[in-house]
């Protein structure tokens, strides 16, 4: 399956994909550097890697599933 990542900042992707290939996850930075392409098993556990990639990077970013096999990592709402 493959899983779109939307990001809110190009830089980053290339940090973001190299996290998700350390855990067996690959894919590929999109042209624009706003998105990811990954395939996966499991789209819930790419959310989870997603989270605690932002949180162990300490930014102000949540993943938000905006489709069955898309997330988009942006700020919280409040």
């Amino acid at each position: 399956m493959t899983i779109a990542v939307e990001l809110t900042r190009t830089v980053d992707g290339p940090e973001l994909l190299a996290a998700l290939a350390e855990r067996g996850i690959a894919g590929e930075l999109s042209d624009d550097g706003c998105g990811l392409v990954v395939s996966g098993d499991d789209a819930a556990e790419v959310g989870h890697l997603l989270e605690a990639w932002a949180s162990g990077q300490g930014l102000p970013f949540v993943p938000v599933q905006v489709a069955p096999s898309c997330y988009a990592l942006v700020p919280p709402a409040g």
